[in-house]
């Protein structure tokens, strides 16, 4: 059975679609079910200030996205980085185990989208 959380978050996502001028940006693609997750970050002194997602992927990437971006907003980039989605998915949201690899892709996504916005940072982009 769903939990709460998960029914809220595919009932209605948030945090869906495209920052212009994002930070950072991350993708993964699920080696196994082929489910696409593109993150996108704003940091405003030295938190994250916006997240956002776009997925092609089934219901528990768009239910993991919508509740991770709401998550992750007033982090630092670092706390993100500690950030385990299948943990999160397993301990806290209640998503059944099958599911628990969408889970990671959006927090690889989301990774990514950090690791990209520290190269900018470095680089000056």
């Amino acid at each position: 059975m769903l939990s709460d959380l998960i029914k809220k978050h595919i009932l209605a996502p948030q945090n869906m679609g495209v920052i212009p001028a994002a930070d950072g940006v991350g993708e993964v693609v699920g080696p196994a079910c082929g489910d696409q997750v593109v993150m996108y970050i704003k940091i405003h002194e030295g938190r994250i200030s916006r997240a956002t997602f776009t997925t092609h992927g089934c219901w528990a990437a768009v239910a993991m996205g919508s509740w991770i971006t709401g998550l992750v907003q007033a982090l630092t980039p670092e706390e993100a980085l500690h950030l385990d989605g299948e943990a999160l998915a397993r301990e806290e949201a209640g998503l059944p185990d099958d599911k628990w690899p969408c889970a990671r892709i959006v927090t690889q996504a989301l990774h990514r989208a950090v690791r990209d916005w520290q190269r900018r940072e470095i680089s000056g982009d």
